[in-house]
């Protein structure tokens, strides 16, 4: 509990850094995290293929993994035009779905909420936007 409340301020520190550096960009990243995971539901759910941690995430298959993977890496690379920083933030939407994954299954939880049915709930369409921002706003920090 104590790292998931770590995490969830770590995520809301840099959450309002983005939204005080630049509003468009943080719609932009989060436009790119809802694309990477609606990508990664949508096609791994048409071509299925074989899993990648079933007891952490039953459903995550590979083919919807990479290619989600490579749709967000071009939109990633648009943004930002570095190769290393792209594969780096590319990563970190994959990490970011697969340790909220983690949690719920510690928790004994199938979806964090019932408001979106079928789809984990809210927090299961930005899971992956936790890690992604702020390993962005590292980077941003570094430049």
């Amino acid at each position: 509990n104590h790292i998931f409340l770590s995490i969830i301020t770590i995520f809301l520190l840099n959450f309002f850094e983005i939204l005080n550096y630049d509003d468009f960009l943080f719609y932009k990243l989060l436009i790119i995290a809802f694309i990477n995971d609606t990508s990664a539901y949508l096609i791994g759910s048409k071509f299925k293929g074989p899993l990648i941690v079933s007891k952490i995430s039953p459903n995550k298959t590979w083919s919807g993994t990479i290619s989600s993977f490579i749709i967000s890496s071009i939109f990633i690379f648009i943004l930002c035009s570095n190769f290393y920083f792209t594969l780096i933030l590319a990563i970190s939407l994959f990490l970011g779905d697969l340790f909220f994954s983690f949690v719920k299954r510690k928790t004994n939880k199938k979806d964090f909420s019932n408001l979106l049915k079928s789809h984990g709930g809210i927090l299961d369409r930005f899971d992956s936007f936790f890690f992604f921002i702020s390993i962005y706003n590292l980077i941003l920090i570094s430049q």
